[in-house]
């Protein structure tokens, strides 16, 4: 059995009142059936010394739009911690863009969830690829 509507909503109440993720501007779009849309746009706060997306928001985000495509379909009575996560950055964004990142679920095991991510910013043509990431969560039993 997964998480009720109502445990889902309070993790994802909790996700956006993190005072970095509302520093981002991090709005959840969709958490549901093991796939997640989040988006935030770059800001004074998420851009580097040279004005794009600062790679540590990058790995940041691309672990909350895991998470929260994990937390659609979490087993009741679980919670997943990252114990492995691997991001790729390919291409920058500027200060003012808004970028996507959406997760998915490759597989829920028993102590370990498989899940992936990709960043992008939508453009005129299409869809700006921008960092790809895998990440590992382990199984525990939930805190609260």
């Amino acid at each position: 059995m997964s998480l009720s509507d109502q445990r889902r909503a309070q993790l994802a109440r909790g996700i956006l009142d993190t005072p970095l993720h509302q520093a981002c501007g991090l709005e959840l779009l969709s958490s549901e059936n093991g796939r997640s849309e989040i988006r935030f746009a770059v800001n004074d706060f998420s851009r580097n010394v040279i004005g794009t997306l600062h790679g540590g928001i990058t790995y940041a985000m691309i672990d909350v739009a895991a998470f929260m495509a994990l937390a659609s379909v979490m087993p009741e009575g679980q919670h997943g911690v990252t114990v492995d996560i691997q991001v790729s950055v390919l291409r920058a964004a500027s200060v003012g863009e808004s970028v996507h990142v959406r997760g998915r679920v490759d597989k829920v095991g028993r102590t370990l969830a498989n899940l992936r991510s990709e960043a992008f910013v939508k453009t005129a043509e299409g869809e700006r690829l921008i960092a790809t990431g895998t990440v590992v969560k382990a199984m525990i039993a939930a805190p609260y």
